[in-house]
């Protein structure tokens, strides 16, 4: 137990120095370094990928998706996703016998889903007046709902979710966790509306509108957890990694980020939450 508070402290400190540099171009270092360790885990750990040079590739390549939409170079996510399809082609053609392209295939796909889905916190602070608020929101469903649905299903859990994919989550843990998000996340825009408020800046919410948003948001975190929990049994590994003492690898804790944060970037270009009085 000790162990794990001492690594929750310390990643919640890189967390707060993060959100500190969130409007430079450190907020990107951080978000490629974060994709890159997840995509090698995802890629390694799991022995989905086995040659070097695909492994290497998969992981620079996760190191530059970030600063696609940042760097202001004409069409640099063209010339560099050409030049990463063509390490990896030209590898399955030289190593034929050894390589699948299933391997390829399964590479590719990783490297690309996994950083755009941790970049969607670039695009919400780039084209969002209010997207460290946002981001802030997107690590609350993340892991608000686990936590919420962890303490809830210890107290009164009885019936198994999932059992052959996670065998202590429960109906009433996941209830408890999208209940907890969806009446934190009003409490959250309070706050929030207080600081603006503070500053001379008049908000509005849409309260319903947020309370839904809190409530999908958490859904999709937890199936998040579940995809990542799917991956693990197929592949028979207990944790993603090691890089954290006590929680496992950067996966095993951003895990549900993979689908909050796209899903949140997706519903605010639909869903009204934030007005100026």
């Amino acid at each position: 137990m000790k162990q794990r508070i001492i690594s929750a402290v310390v990643a919640l400190a890189l967390l707060a120095v993060a959100l500190f540099c969130y409007n430079s171009i450190l907020f990107n270092f951080f978000i490629a370094l974060i994709g890159a360790i997840a995509v090698y885990e995802l890629l390694h750990s799991t022995k989905y990928v086995k040659n070097p040079v695909i492994l290497a590739a998969s992981c620079l390549y996760a190191l530059v998706v970030p600063f696609f939409e940042t760097l202001d170079v004409k069409n640099i996510h063209v010339y560099v996703t050409v030049g990463y399809f063509t390490i990896l082609f030209s590898v399955l053609l030289k190593c034929h016998e050894k390589v699948k392209f299933q391997e390829i295939a399964i590479a590719f796909f990783i490297s690309l889903v996994v950083p755009v889905a941790f970049s969607m916190t670039i695009l919400m602070r780039d084209f969002h007046e209010h997207g460290i608020f946002y981001t802030f929101l997107v690590c609350a469903a993340a892991w608000l709902t686990d936590s919420a649905a962890y303490f809830s299903g210890r107290a009164f859990g009885k019936h198994k979710m999932a059992p052959l994919i996670s065998p202590h989550k429960t109906v009433e843990g996941a209830v408890g966790g999208l209940l907890v998000t969806t009446i934190c996340y009003p409490l959250f825009c309070l706050g929030y509306q207080a600081i603006l408020g503070s500053m001379d800046i008049s908000v509005s919410f849409n309260w319903f509108m947020v309370m839904v948003l809190g409530l999908l948001c958490a859904a999709a975190g937890m199936a998040g957890d579940l995809l990542a929990s799917v991956i693990k049994r197929q592949t028979g590994i207990k944790d993603y990694g090691n890089i954290m003492p006590g929680h496992g690898g950067v996966m095993d804790r951003f895990d549900s980020f993979l689908l909050v944060a796209p899903t949140f970037y997706l519903l605010i270009q639909v869903i009204p939450v934030i007005t100026y009085l």
